[in-house]
């Protein structure tokens, strides 16, 4: 996959806050530990710390008689080293509190309706924003107020939010941000972290949105910026999930809503760390100049556990708990400097050209012209000598990513849906060939099948299929 730079330039480096970087366990380390690395991201060049404002921790017991107490000691503590080393926070509003959640006493499931967890989001406003308390009891700090808001985090995922639906994190996000807003009208409210993975106990990002915004069509123009987890195995593959992610964003919300992406990053369980470096470096240099209207890049982890060598988890810090990079901060650190200091060239992943996306610049294309279209074949047929499988036989004219959706249909008429991952080729690759199971009893198959180029262009084939 290649990207060439477009033929106008960046009147600038990149704007003030758009690095960030997930602390993970630093503030798990014993406070005197916490200024060396906040000292050393920092020094990296990073301005922003997307650092978790746990429900659950900050409001230990439901409110008395209408009023809400709030426990802001250990957060305050964290937010005055971030301010003495010049960082800015920008608060992740997750996790039930455990007396109201849908689930009694599990934090992790979705809250009990939005009216508390909304006074939340206002008292975290009236504490940190422009106008806050904590800036008024602390006027021997650099002022640096909390200016963007996340409210929960990777919703689309069962994990984080059961026994919930899309609808309701819509009226979450809704009635949040209007706390929020009445508190400080000028405070961007960032949709939730959206995982980009597909299958399994996670819907796919665009059809969580979809179901958002049919629920609530009044958001068209009240979401503040959309977040985003574009884990792949490697850039290429960043940033082709990052313009098809791009792509379904502007059909459902229209075009021009933000995207923050607020993790991004490589666990040393799947790749050695000098790999991982590179792609650090690759990634953080390629999103300062892109297309795709990105509005913060933060790194994920600064520090991991690095207990157990076979949880891949707690093996995502690019630092070291002494405060010292390691090769990934430092790359990190570089694709950053150079970023913030030097104007670049836009680089065409997402941009638009009527129905196709294409990344060479406009000068490369002969006026009058189009890019070529995405062309998609596809075969079906059903497994000659095993039964209850299907064939599925995909072409594209250029190398693609490609997602096959299934709907089952029985007898019965109940409908079984079943949403398989999406399967990436290589760049180069044309052709897929998926061996896809079905239920026993099925009469005929819905088929849905979608690729995306690099470049973000797009074709759908739909199908029914008879097995019975």
């Amino acid at each position: 996959m290649c990207f060439l730079p477009a033929s106008a330039s960046a009147a600038g480096g990149t704007p003030d806050g758009f690095f960030g970087v997930n602390p993970g366990d630093l503030f798990k380390l014993p406070q005197a530990k916490w200024d060396a690395n906040l000292q050393a991201i920092a020094d990296d060049g990073v301005q922003v710390v997307r650092m978790g404002a746990w429900w659950s921790d900050l409001e230990p017991g439901p409110p008395v008689n209408g009023h809400h107490n709030y426990s802001w000691s250990d957060v305050d503590k964290q937010v005055v080293a971030l301010a003495r080393h010049g960082l800015q926070w920008e608060p992740l509003l997750c996790f039930s509190a455990t007396w109201g959640s849908q689930v009694d006493g599990d934090y992790s499931a979705a809250p009990r309706g939005e009216d508390n967890f909304a006074a939340f989001a206002a008292a975290l406003a009236k504490r940190y924003g422009p106008d806050g308390s904590f800036w008024t009891e602390h006027p021997e700090l650099p002022k640096l107020p909390v200016s963007a808001y996340e409210i929960w985090n990777e919703e689309n995922a069962k994990v984080y939010w059961h026994p919930s639906t899309p609808e309701d994190y819509a009226d979450l996000y809704a009635a949040s941000r209007s706390a929020i807003q009445s508190v400080d009208p000028r405070a961007r409210v960032v949709l939730g972290g959206l995982a980009a993975s597909n299958g399994g106990s996670t819907i796919a990002p665009e059809d969580f949105l979809r179901a958002m915004y049919a629920h609530r069509p009044d958001l068209k123009g009240n979401v503040d910026a959309v977040g985003f987890h574009p884990y792949a195995q490697d850039p290429q593959s960043v940033y082709a999930k990052i313009a098809e992610f791009r792509q379904e964003l502007d059909d459902i919300a229209g075009p021009g809503v933000p995207l923050e992406l607020t993790e991004i990053g490589w666990t040393t369980v799947d790749v050695s760390e000098s790999q991982r470096a590179d792609y650090m470096r690759n990634v953080t240099s390629m999103l300062a100049h892109t297309d795709c209207d990105v509005e913060r890049v933060s790194a994920y982890s600064w520090l991991g556990p690095e207990q157990d060598a076979g949880d891949r988890e707690q093996w995502f810090g690019i630092a070291h708990a002494d405060g010292s990079n390691k090769p990934t901060a430092d790359a990190y650190e570089a694709a950053v400097k150079k970023a913030r200091a030097d104007a670049g060239d836009t680089v065409r992943i997402c941009a638009n050209n009527g129905s196709s996306r294409d990344i060479r610049p406009r000068s490369a294309l002969k006026k009058g012209t189009k890019p070529a279209k995405l062309k998609l074949r596809v075969k079906v047929r059903r497994h000659s000598r095993k039964s209850g499988r299907l064939i599925v036989k995909t072409r594209c004219s250029k190398g693609c990513l490609v997602r096959v959706e299934m709907r089952s249909a029985r007898p019965t008429g109940t409908a079984a849906a079943t949403r398989l991952k999406t399967f990436s080729t290589k760049a180069s690759s044309r052709n897929r060939t998926f061996r896809i199971k079905y239920a026993r009893g099925t009469s005929r198959l819905r088929l849905k099948v979608t690729a995306i180029t690099g470049a973000g262009q797009k074709a759908t084939r739909r199908m029914t299929v008879r097995v019975s």
